[in-house]
């Protein structure tokens, strides 16, 4: 996303590798100076991070740059969070397993749920939204909705909704349906996998502003939040934008399209 926006994600990135807000100010301070060479070493996941979003919001030049413009727009990012009164979010001290489970079965703490957890990243994006899964059904819609449709509606988030096309006819049908709907309330753009069967998306995630995430076992269904045993994650912002680059990739290679297979 272009404007000032667009490099929220970017300089929270920064507050958290330098340790402050006004430490990122500092930071796009020396990046408007020296480029991407401005950050400090480090090969974890937020300096990958970091160093992606640089380049994917024009900050830096794809040889590490600095576009004075731009960089000046981070500059004054950077310094409005630095003023802002609200409480800087804490990172969660590792990666958070979430877990579904029949009902009954297992003890779930609310911090552990896994349709919370997706819930929760959907509500929490402000500039993408990249969603996907081997499967969906309409149960799972209604429980999306209380979420998505806010993101999309009225924070107008734009959104990548990844799918399969189904089998048999009639869930084909529901699938389309929904997914219909979706796109009619805001800037939603449909990927259909298109590789040769018998491969599939069989990956599970939602990633929200390229540095939120879950990345798991359960489809976004009613079965996958409620119903199946499952399992998954929560992705770290440099995890984060390494899936979304990831698809990234998938598209490059051709395994998308905007409509779906024959």
């Amino acid at each position: 996303m272009t404007g000032l926006v667009g490099l929220v994600p970017l300089a929270q990135l920064l507050a958290e590798i330098s340790g402050s807000r006004s430490g990122a100010a500092h930071l796009a301070l020396d990046i408007l100076e020296a480029g991407a060479a401005a950050l400090p070493r480090g090969h974890d996941d937020l300096h990958h991070a970091a160093l992606t979003q640089l380049a994917a919001t024009g900050v830096v030049t794809d040889t590490g740059v600095a576009v004075p413009p731009r960089a000046a727009e981070l500059l004054v990012v950077c310094h409005i969070l630095a003023a802002s009164t609200a409480p800087a979010p804490a990172p969660p001290p590792e990666p958070r397993l979430v877990l579904a489970a029949p009902e009954g079965t297992a003890p779930i703490a609310d911090i552990e749920r896994l349709d919370a957890l997706v819930l929760d990243v959907i509500r929490r994006a402000t500039t993408s939204l990249h969603i996907g899964g081997a499967f969906w059904n309409d149960d799972g819609f209604e429980l999306l909705d209380e979420v998505l449709r806010p993101a999309l509606a009225v924070r107008s988030v734009p959104t990548v909704l990844y799918a399969n096309l189904p089998l048999d006819a009639v869930h084909r049908g529901a699938l389309k349906a929904r997914l219909g709907e979706l796109t009619a309330l805001g800037p939603v753009t449909l990927r259909w996998f298109t590789g040769a069967r018998p491969t599939m998306l069989h990956a599970k995630f939602a990633i929200a502003d390229r540095r939120l995430g879950y990345l798991g076992t359960a489809n976004l269904t009613s079965w996958g939040f409620r119903g199946h045993i499952e399992a998954g994650v929560e992705l770290t912002p440099g995890q984060s934008e390494r899936f979304v680059t990831f698809l990234e990739h998938l598209e490059e290679a051709g395994l998308f399209s905007d409509h779906p297979p024959a």
